[in-house]
């Protein structure tokens, strides 16, 4: 994965825009750039990606490197714990999200054919969830798991999974909240989707904390 594929990454594991520069010590200018195809000439701004991508900086152009270790030891300064916590979360079906999400007493007793490992995914009751079609490519494909923490905050940028205009059981879709001024818009990144209208009966489920590639 280059370095455009990982920022899309990042993003969809919630953060925004304006943090992932921060994070990175670079501005916002800098990834929305990159993201446009437009990358930078300062070799001291891939050096920052690569630092907190904890990757070579020759790796970050292509996604492949061109030495034997692409891994950069973590330092005592990193913005990413050396501490990782392993915990097992329920891949749950899509049917499932809305009695599970809006019954607490319920999730505690959530049977889940599959249990998955994981490290660092913040809240007790989070879940995961396979991405069900193509709504959401590039950055999310068909297949793909997703995290979703239905008790975390979510605003403008943010990645969510909410329900469908009529609510129909397992109708569920992934989708980015954006704002148009006072109007909430649900946004697919496929242009072959349409925007949808935010409206007060419609349920958001929970925000989208991380993407994980590798099922």
């Amino acid at each position: 994965m280059n370095l455009k594929g990982l920022i899309h990454r990042e993003l969809g594991e919630g953060l925004t825009e304006n943090e992932l520069a921060t994070a990175i010590g670079v501005s916002r200018q800098t990834i929305e750039n990159i993201l446009a195809d437009k990358f930078p000439k300062d070799i001291a701004l891939w050096k920052n990606f690569a630092k907190y991508f904890r990757l070579d900086v020759e790796f970050l152009p292509t996604g492949e490197s061109l030495s034997p270790t692409t891994l950069v030891k973590l330092s005592e300064g990193d913005h990413r714990s050396s501490n990782i916590e392993m915990r097992k979360v329920p891949l749950l079906s899509w049917s499932q999200i809305d009695q599970v999400v809006t019954d607490k007493e319920l999730f505690r007793a959530v049977r889940s054919n599959v249990m998955l490992e994981t490290t660092d995914v913040p809240g007790k009751r989070t879940f995961a969830l396979r991405v069900k079609d193509n709504s959401m490519q590039p950055l999310f494909s068909e297949g793909e798991i997703i995290f979703v923490n239905p008790d975390l905050k979510y605003k403008p940028g943010h990645y969510v999974v909410v329900e469908s205009q009529g609510g129909r059981s397992g109708a569920a879709m992934l989708r980015q909240l954006k704002q148009l001024g006072s109007q909430y818009i649900l946004h697919p990144l496929n242009r072959k989707y349409d925007d949808l209208p935010l409206t007060k009966e419609v349920q958001i489920y929970g925000k989208v904390v991380r993407l994980r590639k590798d099922l």
